[in-house]
Order: C-alpha cells, then structure tokens, then sequence
C-alpha cells in the first residue's frame, strides 16, 4: 500500500494526526525537499528512506523516475509513504503518481496535507480571503513562463484570467520569475501600486516576509535576498497584517537542540511556553560499555562503599535499571550516602524513590567534588559510576581532597545527525547542556564535511562541494555559527566550546535546563527591548 502524505508548510505541527500515523509506522519512506525534516525522525529505526527532492534549475529525480520508484516499492507489499510539502494535489504532481500507481495496480491511499498557499500567508498575518477586501482566492504556479500569453491548452492565461477576477492571487514556486510576474500582472491591467508580500521559508527557520506593491516588490526582494521556497501574495489582502502582538519571548525564535530524547523534550516543552520554536538537530544517544560489568562487582561488594554519586541524569536512569535485571535487592544498598551534582539529577533520583544526602550550591562536578572533600569521613569510599568522557578535573579535586574512590565510565554518549540540522544556517540560538553534546555536535559537522562539504549544511544538495575554505572542503562553519547565539548549561559546557573555538552568549546562574530556558528568553526580551 502507498500513502501519499501531504506534510503540510514545513512547520511540523501543522501535519494531520492521519498522516503522523502512517509516517510513524511505514517500512519506506519517499521524501523530496519540501517535506519538513523533523517529520522524517518520527519513522521507525529500520524504515528506508529514498530521498527524490528537486530543487529550482536542476533535478534530483526527474517526474518519471520518481514514479517509478513508487511502484517499484509498492510492488514490494511493504507500508510505503510518500511525503509531498504541502498537499499532494496543490502543484504537488500527486496526480501524475496517483495516475501512476493506477495504471501498475498498487493500492494507495491519499492523505491531505494544509496548503502552503493557505497556511504561509496565515501564520504572517495574510487572510486570503476577508470580508469588504476579498471574497475569493486563486493560487497559481509561478514555474509557468510568464512571457508565454496563451496557456498550453490554448486558453487564456493565468495572467488573463486574473485580470478578470476579484480576490487574493497566491504564487506558488515563483520567487526566481518575480519580476516577469509582475510585469505581465501590470500588461494584463492590474494597478502598479497592488500590494504584494513575498514570505520566503514560511512556518520554517529563517521566515522572513517582504512587503510593497507590484511596481516596488522585485527591487525590495531582491535586496532583501530573500531564498526559495517562497509564496508570492498580490491583492489587497497583501497589505493585512493580522499577527499576535506577543506570544513571548521567544516569539520568531528558532532554537536548535542538542540532548537526550528526554532532554529535547523537557527543552521543547519551555521554549513552546515561551512562544519560540525548537528543531533537534543532534541527538545524543547513551550507550552503554562493558565497564557496567565492573559496577556489578562492586555492588556485590557494596559494603566497602560509603557513598554514591551521580553525576548525570543518565547516570541514575541506567544504575536503577541495571539494578532490576541484575535482580539486586536494593535494601543492600541503604547504608549509602547519595550525592547528586545539580538539580536536575536530584529530581531523577527522587523519581527513583531516593532522596539524595549531598546536594552542591553550585551545581557543577567540580563544586561536587570539593563538597564530598568536605563532608566524607576518613575511611569512607566513594563509588562514582558516570560518562567515559566524564571530568577529570573532578578526580584532580577528589585525589586532591584525600577521597578514596573507585571510578567506573558505564556509559558513553554519542552525537547523531538528525535531519532538522540543515536548519543550521537559519536558527537562532543552539543549546548544549553537556560537554559530551559540544563534542557530538562537532562530530556531527565533521561527519557532514566529509559526506558533502558545507552545502549541505546551507540545505544546497545541489551544490555539494562549493562555499569551501579551501581545496580540502573543510566547513566554513564559523561564518554559519557566528550570527547563532549559543546557551550552555554550566561552566564545565561553557569551557568545551571555549575549547572547540565557541563562545556561549548565554549561561544560566544555576544549572538547570529549566533555568538555561528562561535565560534564553530573558537574553531575547532584553534583546527585543532595545
């Protein structure tokens, strides 16, 4: 069966519940460039992906290849979904894969997705339709040659029928022949002064709107640099500009995030609250290593410690579920003294039914370190399970303090590239709430350099192996992070992206992704203010 799924303007949240559905359970998916990235984290870990985007002046995959594979994957008896931007059946060339599909006998299934033609001028303020100004509307694809008078069927054409209709004119498609449109709307008698608005990347990072009229908006665009995908608006509507006045202080803000799952979504949440908008671009993914077998051995001889520590959220959700399936009676381990490094892992452990001992002011490892110099009694072992990649100035401060220990890294945390990172260039602030995330982040941008140089990064797949530093095809990626605001959580964050070359505009006083979140919108309410 073949399910071709309208994803909506690119906002992720504005596809259907149906369509997630689908998305969620397909064993292939078949996706071009105008369906949004995030959508593509939701399919399972095993589910194929078949990449078929097209971009203005070249072509991935030409219309006829591209039904092909259809059918050749429907043929296979597998759930397969075809994701189109917006609606298969608004210029989305979903009825010559419908027709396709037909004629080779495949089931299907057509799911419809919110036009960009509706949806994009909404969420700038534009109705395309408003009583005394508009009673109808008409969207038109801006690919047509606007220098051609007659249609293909030898009718009149758009521009001719426009002349004669009342309403909103939406152009699809057509940012490369603005000009030429407007010019044949003037030759076709529409007043120079209309007003237009051009809105580039709408409901995705980097939405930017340009207003004027159909004498004034080529020149104004074109100043403006506005890039593709793009929705051109003529009427009187255009001039409408019915937005919120304040959704926050994050409202136009996008966030990119780096974290655990859990983390992302914690961080989502907040950022929704205060109007902005989130894109996981890294995700850092906890596995395990063989050191867990030494934390069995040493919690069979549990006695011998004092004290635990738990440097890390992650820390504590492996410690408790390895307790379960190693089937350890956890009254053995009520003798211990627990100690936590911030906030956030105290709240883990009380979900885990513990209430910790030791708590640092400054919720930082080294400030953990000292704290448990101060409080451990002489003859006292601490057991400090924890990241490979875990601080080693903390052990500096232990060893310094005289504190027995025995030190096992359970776990690593590696970064993964996920497929909102080619938002990267249009974001506006990016948070790291670990050390271990600036490295995976930087290991993700390194992995890209190699795959296909900086143009992948910019969203240009066509252009792979261009805007290089040198012959090598190392990433200009200063000039794309330097107009990025970076948060960081804690100073031990703040130091690993002073060592990769970064600095952190924004750190929070206490270390919490609570705390991070509001000082990124405090930072953006000042910012806003002045």
């Amino acid at each position: 069966m073949v399910y071709l799924i309208g994803a909506g303007p690119g906002d992720p949240g504005l596809i259907t519940v149906k369509g997630l559905e689908f998305i969620k359970q397909c064993d292939t998916i078949i996706y071009d460039r105008l369906g949004t990235y995030q959508l593509l984290e939701m399919v399972k870990p095993d589910c194929r992906r078949i990449y078929v985007g097209k971009q203005a002046g070249s072509h991935y995959k030409k219309q006829p290849e591209i039904n092909e594979i259809l059918v050749e994957e429907g043929r296979k008896g597998n759930m397969v979904v075809r994701l189109k931007g917006g609606d298969p059946f608004v210029f989305g060339r979903g009825g010559e894969e419908v027709t396709a599909l037909l004629e080779a006998g495949i089931p299907f299934q057509v799911i419809p997705g919110i036009t960009s033609a509706v949806a994009v001028p909404e969420v700038c303020g534009i109705p395309v339709t408003h009583r005394g100004t508009s009673r109808s509307f008409h969207v038109i694809t801006g690919h047509k040659r606007a220098d051609i008078h007659r249609s293909d069927e030898g009718g009149l054409d758009d521009y001719d029928y426009i002349r004669n209709q009342e309403g909103t004119s939406v152009f699809l498609m057509g940012l490369n022949r603005l000009p030429q449109i407007m010019e044949r709307l003037v030759q076709t008698g529409a007043e120079e002064h209309t007003p237009v608005a051009v809105i580039s990347k709408g409901t995705m990072p980097g939405q930017r709107i340009v207003r004027g009229d159909i004498q004034t908006i080529a020149d104004k665009v074109n100043e403006a640099k506005l890039e593709s995908p793009a929705i051109i608006v003529v009427g009187e509507n255009a001039a409408l500009d019915f937005t919120a006045p304040n959704r926050g202080p994050l409202q136009n803000v996008h966030v990119g995030l780096v974290g655990t799952p859990k983390l992302r979504e914690k961080m989502r949440v907040a950022i929704d609250a205060l109007g902005g908008q989130s894109y996981s671009i890294v995700d850092m993914s906890v596995e395990q290593t063989e050191e867990k077998n030494r934390l069995r051995v040493a919690l069979e001889h549990v006695e011998d410690f004092s004290w635990l520590a738990f440097t890390s959220q992650n820390t504590i959700t492996l410690f408790f579920k390895w307790l379960r399936e190693w089937n350890i009676d956890v009254r053995k381990l009520a003798h211990l003294k627990l100690a936590v490094v911030g906030a956030g892992t105290r709240d883990a452990l009380k979900v885990e039914g513990y209430i910790a001992d030791y708590v640092p002011n400054e919720y930082t490892t080294s400030a953990l370190a000292r704290g448990l110099a101060n409080v451990m009694n002489d003859g006292e072992k601490l057991l400090l399970p924890r990241a490979v990649q875990g601080s080693e100035t903390m052990l500096d401060i232990l060893d310094q303090g005289g504190v027995a220990y025995e030190e096992i890294p359970v776990y690593d945390v590696v970064g993964r590239r996920m497929e909102s990172i080619q938002y990267l260039k249009d974001l506006d602030v990016i948070t790291f709430v670990s050390a271990s995330g600036v490295r995976g982040f930087l290991d993700v941008l390194d992995a890209e350099k190699k795959k296909c140089g900086v143009a992948h990064m910019l969203n240009d797949i066509d252009s792979c192996g261009d805007h290089t530093d040198n012959t090598d095809g190392s990433f200009k990626i200063h000039d794309i992070m330097k107009n990025i605001r970076i948060a960081a959580l804690g100073n031990v964050t703040e130091k690993a992206l002073e060592k990769a070359g970064y600095r952190a505009d924004i750190v929070p006083e206490v270390g919490d992704i609570d705390h991070l979140i509001s000082a990124i919108g405090d930072y953006y309410f000042r910012e806003k203010r002045q």
